[in-house]
């Protein structure tokens, strides 16, 4: 049994973290804080836990093997640190941190203190990026020319996505680390690393603040070019009434496209070839792939995450999201910030 401490409460810290974790037989919920003592107590009472008047005092319990930092993005450094120092394992949501310098920090103390520290990059195990990942290790594609990866929404339900207890509005404003690029493009780029097994040689980035947030941006264009000539282009939008395909794959053998609107990502078409003749493919329906009214997948992807993360805990293997994954992911997003602030193509 590993024993689990959590920090933050809200959307995340409650639906993505505390809830499944008080479901799966490897761990058990110990402790939390929250600066909101509502709803700490309702923790308290709807998990059993134990709650804690600060986060210093949560990181120092002996009783934690494991502490989550699901807080907002710009604590997350120091909190992890902190953890790390204590002799915990940690859990730190996305983005790892505001900075690479400060994900350099993390990582030290992991090594240090020899202690797992791993990212939430739940979207690794969404249901349509496993079944793309499957196509392209089964060559239905041949070798990819150019990936596009696109997550596009439209609405007032990602400004708002924190709890009213704290601060609904805080992933659009700056003080908290917010904007579209830090919420969607830690997935973004973890899925495309993971798919191509390398890393880009350029970054090419534009951020924008066009309808929902002025502090920060609520639309991020990002393009990667790969060593063997792999073209990929990430991007994010708040602003879009009608989406870009999720994913539109072009290689040398095929074509795949996936036109599903949010939460139908697995409805995929793939278009190449038999005996010369144009043949169209259509992979065999896999559910939903995120959340929608009836149907949020966001406990299965928790259900993944923690369970590989309870083997490497167990076992001393590294956890699927390796630290040189999180440090490869900020890599880029550094990059991407220093691309749009310095109008260039930056080379890694």
């Amino acid at each position: 049994m590993i024993n689990v401490g959590i920090i933050g409460l809200g959307r995340s810290g409650w639906e993505l973290h505390a809830s499944p974790l008080t479901k799966f037989h490897q761990f058990r919920v110990v402790s939390a804080y929250d600066p909101s003592r509502s709803r700490l107590d309702r923790a308290v009472a709807e998990f059993g836990l134990r709650p804690c008047a600060d986060a210093a005092s949560l990181v120092e319990d002996a009783e934690l093997q494991l502490v989550v930092v699901a807080a907002p993005s710009h604590l997350h450094a120091s909190l992890s640190v902190a953890a790390l120092e204590a002799g915990k394992h940690v859990v730190v949501e996305k983005p790892m941190a505001l900075t690479l310098a400060d994900a350099e920090k993390m990582l030290a103390a992991a090594d240090k203190c020899r202690r797992i520290l791993t990212v939430f990059h739940n979207r690794r195990w969404d249901r349509d990026y496993q079944m793309l990942k499957r196509m392209v290790r089964d060559d239905v594609l041949g070798e990819l020319l150019t990936l596009d990866s696109r997550v596009m929404t439209f609405g007032p339900e990602w400004t708002t996505y924190g709890v009213p207890e704290f601060n609904p509005q805080w992933r659009i404003q700056a003080a908290y680390g917010g904007g579209f690029l830090a919420d969607w493009g830690p997935h973004l780029v973890e899925q495309c690393l993971d798919l191509v097994e390398a890393m880009p040689e350029t970054v090419c980035c534009q951020l924008r603040s066009q309808l929902w947030a002025t502090e920060v941006e609520d639309y991020f264009h990002i393009r990667l070019t790969f060593p063997l000539g792999l073209v990929a282009t990430l991007e994010g939008s708040n602003n879009a009434r009608l989406p870009l395909p999720r994913w539109f794959v072009a290689g040398r053998k095929g074509t795949l496209i996936a036109e599903g609107g949010w939460g139908r990502w697995t409805e995929m078409r793939i278009r190449g070839s038999v005996a010369g003749m144009a043949s169209d493919l259509l992979p065999r329906e896999a559910g939903p792939s995120s959340g929608t009214r009836n149907y949020d997948v966001g406990e299965e992807l928790s259900a993944c995450f923690y369970d590989d993360l309870a083997e490497a805990i167990q076992t001393g293997r590294p956890p699927a999201i390796s630290v040189q994954r999180a440090r490869q992911v900020m890599m880029i997003l550094d990059a991407a910030r220093r691309s749009h602030a310095e109008r260039t193509t930056v080379r890694l």
